[in-house]
């Protein structure tokens, strides 16, 4: 990127864009977005890194004015040799998105930094909700959604369910107290619709993907949405 494209951009440190230390040792690689400004004309955007061998990640997303952790607006997941970051915010503004890693074959629980990029909002054209909350098996069992990856407040429509869950042997989502079952369509695919037009769930209500793995008959939480 030419010098004069990073005229307008806030101050950081040297280095600090980019490509850091391990990127390369670790066999990572740009996949989306080799260029570490991102300048957007829309609020969301997926950032894909590909990877060598198994590698765990983790991440740090930052507003610069006024700063503001939000961590919450980051959804991880993965789909074969490929980690996918989507990213949805409500404000226009400059954005840190840091991408932290470590192979699955290294001890530790350290994760070094290994890229780092500055994204422009300019424009807000799209209606977010906070992204599902994650629990550690959706990450650790290399979980992907297809639908949906928001659910609006006060839901009162038809919703598709449909994800990619390895290992699995039965698929539910639980909406409050009601079980929705999964049907499993191709290799470790699972889908459903549940139709919330005849629904009346007070405000708050948690909508979960609970999945059994066969290693025992509770099921784990992979994902919370709050309608």
């Amino acid at each position: 990127m030419a010098e004069e494209e990073y005229s307008d951009i806030p101050y950081l440190t040297e280095g600090y864009l980019g490509k850091q230390g391990k990127f390369d040792s670790y066999e990572l690689k740009c996949v989306s977005h080799p260029e570490p400004v991102i300048r957007l004309d829309t609020n969301k955007c997926e950032i894909v890194i590909g990877m060598a061998e198994p590698t765990r990640f983790t991440s740090k997303f930052k507003r610069m004015e006024p700063i503001q952790e939000m961590n919450n607006c980051v959804f991880t997941q993965n789909m074969g040799s490929e980690i996918h970051f989507n990213i949805a915010v409500s404000q226009t503004g400059f954005y840190k998105f840091e991408i932290y890693a470590l192979p699955s074959g290294v001890a530790g629980p350290k994760f070094i930094d290994v890229f780092n990029y500055l994204i422009h909002v300019k424009n807000v054209d799209a209606y977010v909700e906070p992204y599902p909350k994650q629990y550690p098996m959706w990450k650790q069992e290399g979980c992907f959604v297809f639908e949906p990856m928001m659910i609006q407040k006060g839901c009162k429509y038809p919703v598709s369910f449909a994800y990619y869950i390895p290992h699995a042997v039965d698929v539910q989502v639980k909406a409050g107290e009601d079980w929705h079952k999964l049907e499993k369509e191709g290799k470790d695919i699972y889908k459903g619709y549940i139709d919330f037009s005849g629904t009346d769930y007070p405000s708050g209500t948690k909508i979960k993907l609970n999945v059994k793995f066969g290693r025992s008959n509770k099921y784990d939480i992979l994902l919370e949405y709050t309608i």
